[in-house]
């Protein structure tokens, strides 16, 4: 160091130093470099509104837009909805009554979906006779040649309890991580139906699209890609197999049936 002419300092000449220039550079700061202006924008420029000005130009553009267009978002055309048939079995289930048709519906919905029905509008469908009007009945038939069918009428109302149990079935076994699709959706209902409500089989065929549509629009549910989760076998499927028939020889054993060549037979 005292070859190149450099003086040795210490840690706090050295920090002295340090102080000195920074009170240098704070006295005589360096000139900033010129900023380059801003490209003038291509065509007029625009010119700078009020709050006022704004407001009274938004409420215009309001004022002149269509009525329907304003409108959307806030209407609900019930006919072509898939809950008319639901509302029309409701509206003749009680009597024709606008006022509890409303009640019961939106107590008995898992979601608002009937949160925009009003007893006025429900009214307005029928004459004095309490049938639909023609252009209203047009509409339902319009709706019905559409889909090919009356889609998905509430069948199991007829069954109350069995459309509970239906629900509290399957909604355990969800909870359960039971893989659920439309198939066991299908044996679970002609299980419930054949110990709770036997007649409904003979009026109700369980196709794929009727289960489909009752799982969407009754229980939320939303059907994922098709897979094959549900049909493979749990790593413990031998033990269960075993416990199943533990489960069946007790019940036989309890209810005292015995096999015979001719099939099972109850003894008295």
């Amino acid at each position: 160091m005292a070859a190149l002419g450099f003086k040795r300092i210490d840690a706090h000449e050295h920090a002295q130093q340090n102080l000195r220039i920074a009170e240098h550079l704070a006295k005589c700061l360096p000139p900033l470099p010129p900023v380059a202006p801003l490209p003038r924008p291509v065509g007029r420029p625009k010119k700078q509104r009020t709050a006022d000005e704004a407001v009274s130009s938004t409420a215009a553009a309001a004022a002149a837009e269509p009525p329907s267009k304003r409108a959307r978002g806030t209407y609900t055309h019930w006919f072509a909805s898939p809950y008319i048939t639901d509302i029309l079995a409701a509206y003749a289930r009680v009597g024709r009554s606008a006022r509890r048709t409303i009640a019961v519906l939106q107590a008995g919905a898992p979601d608002d979906r009937y949160s925009h029905l009003s007893a006025s509008t429900l009214r307005s469908w029928f004459g004095a006779d309490k049938q639909l009007l023609p252009r209203f009945q047009e509409q339902l038939d319009a709706g019905i040649a559409a889909h090919g069918g009356r889609g998905p009428t509430r069948a199991l109302d007829a069954a109350p309890l069995a459309d509970a149990e239906i629900r509290r079935v399957l909604l355990l076994m969800r909870e359960a991580g039971t893989p659920v699709n439309a198939r066991v959706i299908r044996w679970v209902m002609r299980a419930v139906m054949q110990q709770m409500a036997p007649a409904l089989l003979d009026c109700l065929t369980l196709s794929q699209s009727f289960i489909s549509r009752w799982a969407r629009e009754q229980l939320q549910w939303r059907w994922r890609s098709r897979t094959t989760a549900a049909s493979k076998l749990p790593l413990d499927w031998e033990a269960q197999g075993v416990q199943m028939a533990m489960r069946i020889a007790a019940n036989m054993e309890m209810h005292r049936v015995k096999v015979t060549h001719t099939g099972l037979q109850q003894q008295r």
